[in-house]
């Protein structure tokens, strides 16, 4: 992202976008305060005559130590800009009469709570009530082209095709929502949404590269049997159990994960994350579970080639990506009737990675459950905690010390609403006799916000309070906020703006509700629109806090937080090395370095490092190094139609003559493919005659020349100087290894042009070390490490 004043100096605004680069680096906030969701289908709000002189009242006596008297919060109470419950008066109200003021609820009701809510929407939510904004003063989006690239590589694991660019720069904007809506309905983007969600959930901890059966060891035997079933299947086939055992655990260690690809490829309201009344299986798991599919006509899709087979034996060829919805309906060690699904919330991989302890009473799943499905943060309520935790020696403080009860009586409730899940996320209906025991008396009774769990009657929930609890959780406007901002962690690669208090300056509040504006409507128009997901990733890309390409240095102040460009995670950079290069960086080398690249195990390492370190530089270059050395070669064996990298020149396009002249046309061929690096590489649409392309041309000369001095004059050191090092034999499987021999096709008539290939073995002209030399210097440019 660049800032532009008028007068800078090409060298100038070059340091002034790399200045900027490192201030986004440092823009990442570390905490988020929440209770501040997108809006609701509740009725539309138009204020109309004057503001409210008894809300403003109301709101200043009762709302204003906390919220802050313009509303933008203090470290105590979040901001009421762009609120969750903002969204009308009676949702508003609704909300104040039953949960505020925390400590003292029912204190503001009836005309009170109207009152409140038509003054906190006509002051503080006019502006985005009324349709907020889509643009940011000073801010320039990146070109349609440039969006759809960086959003292709980011989501689809390619590059976008000619067609496509020809598309967007002929339609604009209209052209580019077209292109994003066909983007998202590759598999790439799915895979791309699971990464972005486990960023907060985690459970990829349990995949098989992180812990052997890491997943399957947290089902308990005695419900699930059948949980190691191929130890006994393939009990004399060591290679057999082991490829079917990993693609077992990882379905289990997945299923959370696949509920929202489920959701996001069926054009499914996302709430089912929370409500789905079912699991995600495919054909390895269900053996596990023994769950009944929801449609019995479903069957599980077969690949063409072998997933796991036994030599000259047995094979299997079930798709392991192939997840279907699944309910175990099956009793259960205590329970008739199979488990009461809930989505997430009662997925055994959420509730081991969250789990509980006999003194905290399911106090930490409450707290997630507010944090990442409600954006609240329980820690943020306003009380004091007593230093000792003790609570005045009360014999209940979470219900009886004043201290202690504002955050439990919000808390406590969700916390109830677990009591049938064990702390290994086993279900067993609480009781007197049950082994999971559950003491009412000292705890708030299930519920959300100031709503109990029926747990009697027609409508009696007490078997399955987590299914209640999740349909509560997705008609709470909150759920939207914490969704949008999910996927802008995700996607941008920062938490959303924190409140900046009262005390705040006029650039950072007009930053925040800016965002707040921009955010809260990518919520309404993904709830609108059936709650599809897609939608509020659709409306994150086309935000300037995506596409922003530079920013008028008058206005740095309130958007110094502008930019999504940020450190590829090393799923993203694997990527990005398949659809540019046409090679995936060879799997063990990749798997040895991926937590060093700034990865995370979800275990230990749970955070993904966005701050480049000297040791992952060098890691870069070793990459830069590794990958020119086998993309260059392996890409001159295509015919030029069919490369990635070198679609303008051939193995015997030489800038000079043998009598050291120059030749005009190469020249320009060479030049015209460095461009097409430029763009394929970094991103970045160069002139012929740009002084950035002249130096990687110049580099190019310079080893070439090198080259020419050491053909002419082999000696000891160098005997054999055509002898190319970095051969290409083979093809690369999509793991990256080394496949199957190319076998020369080039003389062979019979073969269409466009469908012949070669060998590389030597390099006569020493081009191809010339533009592995390129290459390596755009690889380990900081730029291709950045989207």
């Amino acid at each position: 992202m660049k800032q532009t004043k008028p007068g800078l100096t090409t060298g100038a605004l070059h340091w002034l976008c790399v200045f900027t680069a490192l201030l986004m680096l440092g823009a990442c906030s570390n905490d988020y305060s929440g209770n501040v969701g997108g809006a609701s289908a509740g009725e539309e709000f138009n204020p109309i005559g004057p503001i409210n002189e008894n809300g403003r009242q109301q709101y200043l006596a009762q709302c204003a130590s906390c919220h802050g008297v313009d509303g933008n919060g203090t470290p105590s109470g979040s901001s009421l800009v762009g609120c969750a419950t903002c969204t009308s008066i009676s949702v508003l109200a609704d909300e104040i009469e039953r949960t505020m003021p925390i400590g003292n609820v029912s204190r503001c009701t009836g005309d009170c709570a109207n009152d409140t809510a038509e003054y906190i929407l006509q002051v503080f939510n006019n502006r985005i009530l009324n349709g907020g904004t889509s643009n940011l003063d000073g801010v320039t989006n990146a070109a349609q082209q440039a969006t759809l690239r960086k959003a292709t590589l980011q989501f689809a694991g390619r590059l976008p095709t000619q067609a496509e660019l020809s598309q967007v720069a002929d339609g604009g904007d209209i052209a580019l929502n077209e292109a994003l809506n066909n983007m998202m309905d590759e598999e790439p983007f799915y895979q791309s949404l699971m990464e972005v969600f486990n960023e907060q959930l985690l459970t990829d901890k349990y995949l098989t590269r992180n812990l052997n059966e890491g997943g399957i060891n947290l089902l308990d035997t005695d419900d699930f049997p059948n949980r190691k079933w191929y130890n006994d299947t393939y009990a004399d086939n060591n290679n057999m159990r082991s490829c079917v055992r990993t693609h077992t655990n990882d379905a289990v260690a997945r299923a959370p994960l696949e509920l929202i690809r489920y959701a996001a490829k069926n054009d499914l309201p996302h709430t089912l994350f929370m409500t789905a009344d079912f699991m995600m299986v495919n054909w390895y798991s269900q053996q596990v579970f023994g769950a009944q599919l929801v449609n019995p006509n479903d069957s599980f899709r077969e690949l063409d080639e072998v997933v796991c087979a036994i030599e000259d034996g047995e094979t299997l060829y079930w798709d392991p990506t192939d997840f279907k919805p699944a309910r175990i309906t099956k009793n259960l060690q205590y329970e008739l009737g199979g488990m009461p699904h809930a989505g997430v919330l009662t997925s055994p991989m959420f509730l081991n990675r969250y789990p509980t302890t006999f003194t905290n009473r399911n106090r930490h799943r409450s707290k997630t459950v507010f944090d990442y499905f409600l954006d609240t943060d329980i820690l943020k309520i306003q009380g004091s905690r007593p230093g000792d935790g003790i609570g005045d020696e009360l014999p209940n403080p979470t219900l009886l010390d004043e201290a202690c009860y504002p955050c439990h009586q919000v808390m406590d409730p969700v916390a109830s609403a677990f009591q049938h899940w064990t702390d290994r996320g086993q279900y067993i209906v609480t009781g007197s006799t049950s082994p999971n025991r559950w003491d009412n008396s000292d705890i708030e009774p299930a519920g959300l916000g100031g709503k109990k769990v029926p747990l009697s009657g027609s409508e009696g929930n007490f078997r399955n309070m987590l299914q209640w609890l999740g349909k509560e959780i997705a008609a709470d406007p909150r759920f939207i906020r914490a969704t949008v901002r999910t996927l802008y962690k995700g996607i941008i690669g920062q938490e959303p703006l924190l409140s900046p208090g009262e005390n705040a300056s006029e650039a950072d509040q007009k930053a925040f509700n800016d965002q707040r504006a921009i955010l809260n409507g990518i919520g309404q128009a993904m709830a609108a629109d059936n709650w599809n997901i897609k939608t509020a990733v659709r409306g994150i890309i086309l935000s300037p806090y995506y596409r922003a390409d530079s920013v008028d240095i008058n206005e740095l102040a309130s958007n110094k937080h502008i930019g999504s460009s940020q450190f590829l995670s090393p799923e993203q950079l694997q990527r990005k090395l398949q659809a540019t290069i046409g090679i995936a960086w060879d799997d063990l080398r990749f798997e040895n370095n991926r937590l060093m690249l700034g990865g995370m195990d979800s275990d230990s390492i749970t955070e993904r490092i966005r701050e480049p370190s000297g040791l992952m530089i060098a890691i870069q270059n070793r990459m830069s190094v590794e990958m020119a050395c086998r993309g260059v070669p392996y890409d001159f064996t295509w015919h030029s139609s069919k490369r990635n990298l070198f679609p303008y020149v051939e193995i015997d396009t030489t800038p000079l003559a043998e009598n050291g002249n120059p030749i005009p046309d190469s020249i320009n061929a060479i030049k015209q493919n460095i461009q097409h690096l430029h763009w394929t590489l970094l991103g970045e649409r160069l002139e012929l005659n740009d002084p950035e392309l002249e130096a990687s041309y110049q580099l190019f000369l310079q080893v070439f020349n090198q080259g020419q001095t050491m053909l002419a004059s082999p000696n000891d050191y160098d005997p054999y100087p055509v002898y190319l090092p970095c051969q290409a034999r083979r093809d690369f499987r999509e793991d990256g290894r080394s496949g199957d021999t190319i076998v020369d096709t080039s003389e062979e008539s019979e073969v269409a042009i466009e469908d012949r290939r070669i060998q590389i073995r030597d390099d006569e002209n020493y081009v191809i070390r010339s533009w592995i030399a390129v290459v390596t210097y755009l690889l380990s440019d900081y730029r291709f490490v950045y989207e």
